[in-house]
């Protein structure tokens, strides 16, 4: 049997299909617990993601995403990602994500630690931060 030497790749939100069966040398998807790598001749599998940065390879070149939530599926050497959102790396605007950082980070400082309103703003700014990496580019 002959070795794989890609993936198909295909990525889905509700509002739009991102990638069809594209061919891709290896992905990096964000888990509940922090980020995995997923390459050709993977064992097939089903888990949920997180939010947090995504990328996937081609011809060596890597995109790079901000992925909110969702699924994904490993399958005989095709990859599904059904995110609730994924904003690529273009369409992020730095300054407005570096600023929503900021904002949330002061907004933190004001709140008794452990109230739900602690746990809501650290969770956005652990999003937020995700988001910054992905509109710089960066897997980690």
């Amino acid at each position: 049997m002959a070795e794989l030497t890609t993936l198909k790749l295909s990525v889905v939100t509700p509002d739009r299909s991102i990638l069809k069966e594209t061919a891709v040398e290896s992905l990096v998807l964000p888990g509940a617990m922090g980020q995995f790598n997923i390459l050709p001749g993977h064992t097939n599998f089903i888990t949920t993601l997180s939010h947090g940065v995504f990328g996937y390879r081609v011809n060596g070149e890597w995109s790079i995403a901000f992925l909110r939530g969702g699924f994904t599926q490993v399958c005989g050497g095709a990859v599904t990602v059904l995110a609730e959102t994924v904003e690529m790396a273009n369409e992020l605007d730095l300054a407005r994500a570096e600023a929503e950082l900021q904002t949330l980070t002061a907004k933190l400082k004001s709140v008794k630690a452990g109230s739900d309103e602690y746990t809501v703003l650290a969770k956005g700014i652990n999003e937020a931060g995700s988001r910054v990496r992905a509109a710089r580019k960066k897997l980690h």
